[in-house]
């Protein structure tokens, strides 16, 4: 099955016109979300670094570097950015990627963009047929290249930017393959890193990468142009050997959008999104029932056997392990009744009251989600046992943000301006707000890019 080509004729044959207009709708949600938490994540301490790293590196000034007053090659500016967007965990997800969506072609598409100055319409499409080749690949490579330890995020979002690279740059479809082909063997991310700053790097490095693929495939740069269902390619690489359907990838290219089907989440809370369930069933616990953590004997939390291998931290001493850790984000719902980015803080997962509370939590497998038909399942049961002898549970199947119980456009409005408050003039997060949500009147990528 010539599954290589069949993407780079996606990547070609594709218009904004041919996309269906609710999924261009929801690109826009997705990207005013990305560039928000994109902007909160430029002053993490994460973002000093990169910035420090930029300087040494120099480069001409072709694209934004958001939340910075300065420019830099279009490759370091997706690089830059798309650490940025991934530094906070606050991302959005797409479950047949297994990982992030956004934060490897968004910066890609807007770096890229900004140097060649596209049209907004340009940059819209851009980004959903890098959105869709990304899903779709999850779509033939899943469960097994995330069983492995690969990061999703990065393995195929390096191919997702750079179908939408190759896309703006208005590659043929003989060297869309070759971009395809140079980014699969640029493709990495292990998720033993999760919890540390190498995590976002994937995400960046993804993007920088793809805009280097199709940079190399426009010029002339060759690859092997049946990268992904090549013996000894991408597919058989990151999933193993006969455990990936290539069907998966080319059969429903569009047929539907990933976007619409099984969608895009966007998040409420700062942190992996399997912690997202527990949390909210943790809130609601508290919420109805008024339990205060000095009452508390013990915290039980039941979900797929996949969950403690995404949440690698259940005795974390950062807040960057604290995002992968279920027992802390428990402690957190339960001491503070709310969830948000200024409790993920070195000072308050060490603080002695929290670590307490850590000690309490324990995760175990609930029996119908032993299986690896049910290891991308979400659902999460808590239980929880107070001193007198009371026990509460609640069991949440989809975290508020999920494409089964989205959230709102104000919503994701709000959830922008909270992120670019302090970073962002009212006026200018007005602005955003409305070039994103009417991109594809915008004239050209520096008109949204020149807010950043």
């Amino acid at each position: 099955m010539e599954a290589t080509k069949a993407l780079a004729e996606f990547i070609v044959d594709t218009d904004l016109g041919k996309i269906p207009p609710e999924a261009v709708e929801l690109g826009k949600q997705a990207i005013l979300d990305c560039l928000g938490v994109s902007l909160a994540g430029s002053r993490d301490p994460l973002a000093l670094k990169m910035v420090a790293l930029l300087g040494d590196m120099g480069g001409r000034a072709q694209a934004t570097v958001w939340g910075r007053k300065f420019k830099t090659s279009s490759p370091l500016a997706a690089l830059a950015n798309g650490a940025f967007g991934h530094a906070l965990d606050f991302d959005d997800i797409n479950r047949t990627m297994r990982g992030h969506p956004t934060v490897p072609v968004l910066p890609a598409v807007l770096a890229v963009g900004e140097e060649i100055q596209a049209s907004g319409k340009a940059v819209l499409a851009a980004y959903l047929v890098g959105f869709e080749v990304e899903a779709k690949l999850g779509a033939g490579l899943n469960p097994h290249l995330f069983e492995n330890g690969w990061h999703p995020t990065a393995v195929l979002g390096v191919v997702g930017a750079a179908a939408a690279a190759a896309k703006l740059l208005r590659l043929s479809a003989g060297k869309a393959r070759h971009a395809l082909g140079i980014a699969a063997s640029e493709a990495s991310g292990l998720r033993q890193n999760f919890g540390t700053m190498t995590k976002p790097f994937h995400a960046g490095n993804a993007a920088k990468n793809g805009v280097i693929a199709a940079k190399l495939a426009q010029k002339g740069f060759t690859a092997d142009p049946d990268i992904v269902e090549g013996k000894q390619g991408y597919a058989r690489a990151f999933s193993g050997p006969e455990k990936y359907n290539l069907a998966k990838i080319t059969e429903r290219l569009g047929r539907p959008y990933d976007i619409l089907s099984p969608g895009v989440g966007l998040k409420r809370f700062p942190s992996c999104a399997r912690t997202h369930p527990g949390i909210d069933a943790m809130l609601d616990l508290v919420q109805v029932n008024d339990i205060r953590p000095q009452d508390v004997e013990s915290i039980v939390c039941q979900g797929s056997y996949t969950t403690p291998t995404m949440l690698i931290h259940s005795r974390p001493q950062t807040a960057l392990e604290g995002k992968f850790s279920m027992e802390f984000c428990m402690a957190l719902a339960l001491l503070e009744r709310k969830v948000g980015l200024p409790h993920f803080k070195d000072q308050k997962v060490q603080h002695p009251t929290v670590q307490e509370l850590i000690r309490k939590v324990r995760f175990e497998i609930r029996p119908d989600l032993a299986t690896i038909e049910n290891s991308g399942n979400p659902s999460t049961t808590v239980k929880v046992l107070l001193k007198d002898g009371r026990e509460f549970s609640k069991t949440v199947d989809e975290a508020k943000g999920t494409p089964q119980n989205p959230l709102t456009p104000e919503e994701i409005k709000d959830k922008y301006r909270q992120c670019v408050r302090g970073i962002q003039k009212r006026n200018e997060m007005e602005k955003t707000i409305d070039l994103v949500f009417n991109l594809e009147a915008v004239k050209k990528a520096a008109d949204l890019t020149r807010l950043l």
